[in-house]
């Protein structure tokens, strides 16, 4: 019992640290909450910073999608919509600011896709 406690509270830890970040701390281009542990996904030759110009991004990850939307519930603007299908794991928050959708591709990929600019 006294392990089950201890793996909890170690558990519990982990995911304070990961989730509360401070209001200033999480990184966005203005828009769209980047996922912190995050790297640039294989092939973007372009930095997080042109999301704001309206050019598509990804991340990638080692951690699961569960752990990722997570951290999107608690970290997206409130005025995101989580969106999921039945029996697929990806997840997609509908973003004024434009979508960010949560997939499986060889580990977890993080794709944001800005809204486009109203002319």
């Amino acid at each position: 019992m006294n392990r089950y406690l201890s793996t909890l509270a170690s558990s519990a830890a982990f995911a304070l640290g990961l989730f509360a970040a401070p209001a200033g701390a999480v990184q966005t281009d203005g828009q769209l909450p980047l996922y912190p542990r995050g790297h640039v996904a294989p092939g973007m030759d372009m930095p997080a910073a042109a999301l704001a110009q309206g050019v598509p991004y990804q991340q990638t990850t080692t951690d699961s999608i569960h752990l990722v939307d997570l951290w999107f519930k608690s970290n997206a603007p409130k005025a995101c919509a989580r969106v999921t299908v039945s029996g697929n794991p990806a997840v997609q928050y509908k973003c004024p600011g434009g979508s960010i959708v949560i997939q499986d591709h060889g580990g977890t990929l993080i794709s944001y896709v800005p809204a486009f600019p109203r002319l």
